[in-house]
């Protein structure tokens, strides 16, 4: 599996590799780490002649030093580790090596998501996995870490509509060969008419509101089943909820999940524009970690 972990030198990035050491799968893991310099294109060259070869250089140091202390971190746990540290803007840097590399996974550590915080649509790690090609895992370390060691396998919460991206990201999933079987919660969100707005409470609507929810449930009831082939303990959570992103999230944060997954299709140039889907809502306001599995 060939993993490109970016880091920008900070606690996050630190945070992101030793997720990657305490991950208890048998697949070997190829890992790059790229780190983006400095950009001189966004700087006024009538300022920056004297001063940015000073700057490049001792940010290129600082790099290494960085990337060196990852490698360390990470030698006994990957088959191969590359480093790059290229020039330019980080979420160019980090996509362009990702289709460069053929990469399966990108994991990258989420900034800070105050109130504020997510209303700034352009941060690093939002617009990486809001624009990647291929699987993203935004790692957000818990806000209390546990004092024991860490555990053989995660705790992980799958968001489940019974859709196509939601079967691959149940596919990604039970593909590594994680050393022992993680808890797996599907939960499976059937939306419900919003009375308020007076689009509800009609026979008909409330005919197909239970439609929606029987289907929802026999679809979740026959994946749990495939599931537990691999994982006896997998099991699903179905809820009624006119907002499927925070229900997700709920239910994630009664599950204490160490990670929640969420299905992305293939997207357009309109799709990364429209910020209203589940999996930006999830990326967003999530306080776990979120992998963002893609075909």
């Amino acid at each position: 599996m060939k993993v490109l972990l970016a880091t920008d030198c900070s606690d996050n990035a630190l945070a992101a590799a030793d997720w990657i050491r305490q991950w208890k799968t048998d697949h070997r893991v190829d890992l790059t780490i790229v780190t983006a310099l400095g950009d001189p294109a966004i700087l006024n060259p009538d300022n920056m002649d004297h001063w940015f070869p000073e700057m490049l250089l001792h940010e290129r140091t600082r790099t290494e030093q960085h990337q060196n202390q990852l490698k360390s971190l990470l030698n006994d746990r990957c088959q191969s580790i590359d480093t790059l540290a290229r020039s330019g803007h980080p979420v160019k840097v980090i996509l362009a090596t990702a289709e460069d590399l053929g990469i399966d996974l990108i994991v990258i550590g989420a900034q800070g998501h105050s109130a504020i915080g997510r209303l700034l649509i352009g941060s690093v790690s939002d617009s990486v996995a809001t624009q990647a090609k291929c699987s993203v895992l935004i790692i957000r370390p818990p806000e209390q870490p546990s004092a024991t060691e860490s555990k053989d396998a995660p705790n992980l919460v799958i968001g489940y509509d019974g859709s196509s991206a939601a079967d691959h990201a149940v596919e990604e999933v039970m593909s590594l060969s994680w050393q022992a079987s993680p808890q797996v919660t599907l939960v499976c969100v059937a939306p419900i008419y919003d009375y308020l707005l007076g689009t509800g409470l009609s026979p008909d609507a409330l005919i197909n509101e239970e439609r929606i929810y029987e289907a929802m449930k026999q679809r979740a009831e026959e994946t749990v089943q495939q599931v537990k082939t691999k994982w006896p303990t997998v099991t699903s959570k179905l809820v009624h909820d006119s907002r499927i992103g925070p229900a997700i999230i709920d239910a994630a944060e009664q599950a204490n999940a160490d990670v929640i997954v969420v299905g992305d299709s293939n997207h357009s140039t309109l799709d990364e524009i429209l910020l209203g889907s589940t999996s930006k809502y999830v990326l967003r306001h999530a306080k776990r970690s979120v992998w963002i599995a893609r075909k």
